[in-house]
């Protein structure tokens, strides 16, 4: 994990966004508690929150996928992958909302930790509820913090009468938790 430590402090010194320390404990309980096979995540950015879940599920056979929109912060997140050895890390270089999500997941989610624009959180909502089974858990970033940005989100929630629960993990922001 020491290489995980230097991403972080890289990621902070050039103001790369990544996980909160929180979120990461939070990730670390909920993860090790639900034990998923199959996890997918909305926006890998460098690779940091990939290669720490990745780490967590590793130890059952677990495989995580990344989407990343960003296509230096994709090829910096395969670098970063590679260099810590996260060998059950599989990314792509697609914005999800055009992914074709149904080829590229094959099988049904457990874990999908959403992390990317604020304002299309209910668009990935849409996508997912393809690829998710009834015992998936949607973890949902920084929905205290841009809670006026995510009109798309509740707007999904309540069409599809989903029950859902907000954690505050810090101060200013927290994570939604919805079980599918």
């Amino acid at each position: 994990m020491e290489s995980l430590k230097e991403l972080r402090k890289s990621c902070e010194s050039r103001r790369i966004p990544i996980i909160s320390l929180a979120t990461e404990n939070f990730l670390w309980k909920l993860l090790r508690k639900h034990k998923p096979k199959v996890c997918l995540e909305i926006w890998g950015a460098v690779g940091y929150s990939s290669i720490y879940m990745g780490n967590i599920i590793n130890t059952r056979g677990g495989k995580i996928t990344s989407f990343e929109v960003s296509y230096p912060a994709y090829q910096e997140g395969l670098q970063n992958t590679k260099e810590a050895h996260c060998y059950n890390s599989i990314s792509y270089p697609y914005d999800i909302r055009q992914a074709p999500i149904k080829k590229l997941m094959q099988e049904s989610v457990d874990f999908i930790f959403i992390d990317g624009q604020k304002s299309q959180y209910g668009e990935y909502m849409e996508i997912i509820e393809k690829i998710t089974s009834p015992h998936t858990v949607i973890v949902i970033d920084d929905v205290i913090k841009y809670h006026n940005k995510l009109i798309w989100l509740y707007w999904y929630l309540e069409k599809k009468q989903m029950k859902y629960k907000i954690l505050k993990l810090e101060l200013d922001d927290g994570v939604m938790i919805i079980n599918w």
